[in-house]
């Protein structure tokens, strides 16, 4: 009861300190916002591409499962916490085991796959800062960027769906509160990121 009641004040905290900081952030990405962007055509098709796949069918979820758990993975690194074991199976769910560690750790862990976009990160990146000059590969690169952005929502979706409920539901032991909260934080910096990398490239002065 203790531990609801602090994660709420946390969420609330985090809403009110950080919400209207990356809504900012957001609104100022969306200033390049113009038709038509750079890669019109590569960027549009990959978005194309994302929205088709979206509807034609399901994830696989052994992939879908592998993402998720790698992003924990990823995370328990980055932290300094020791993984123990990796599981991943089809349709059943899978987990990622480490040491124990403090609260604040625990929760970075916990929230990653519904706020880290693993595959799109390392193609922002290289979009934003290494292939810059027009050309097939920024155009490959825009297409990618849209094509993941899409996949990225879709496996948000799936992520909150299947983990909203049950004990040993990520949500559940973050907080479902603080989850919606972190989620969104992520979703506004993640949305700006990308709208930043897509229209980069606009002539000077626009």
């Amino acid at each position: 009861m203790i531990g609801s009641i602090v994660r709420l004040l946390v969420a609330v905290a985090l809403a009110a300190a950080l919400g209207p900081i990356c809504f900012d952030i957001l609104q100022w990405a969306a200033r390049v916002v113009r038709w038509p962007l750079p890669d019109t055509i590569a960027s549009v098709a990959g978005a194309a591409v994302g929205l088709l796949f979206l509807f034609w069918r399901k994830p696989n979820w052994f992939i879908h499962t592998a993402v998720h758990e790698l992003c924990h993975l990823v995370v328990c690194l980055l932290v300094f916490v020791r993984p123990t074991g990796i599981t991943v199976t089809d349709g059943r769910g899978g987990a990622v085991e480490h040491i124990e560690t403090d609260a604040f750790r625990s929760t970075l862990i916990q929230i990653a796959p519904y706020t880290l976009p693993l595959l799109l990160t390392p193609v922002l990146i290289v979009r934003q800062f290494i292939v810059i000059a027009p050309g097939p590969w920024r155009h490959a690169l825009s297409a990618a960027v849209a094509f993941l952005a899409i996949t990225h929502l879709q496996a948000l979706y799936h992520n909150v769906r299947i983990n909203l409920s049950g004990d040993q539901a990520d949500l559940v032991k973050v907080g479902r509160p603080l989850s919606f909260v972190l989620i969104a934080l992520a979703m506004m910096l993640v949305a700006a990121w990308t709208i930043r990398v897509l229209w980069s490239g606009l002539p000077s002065g626009m």
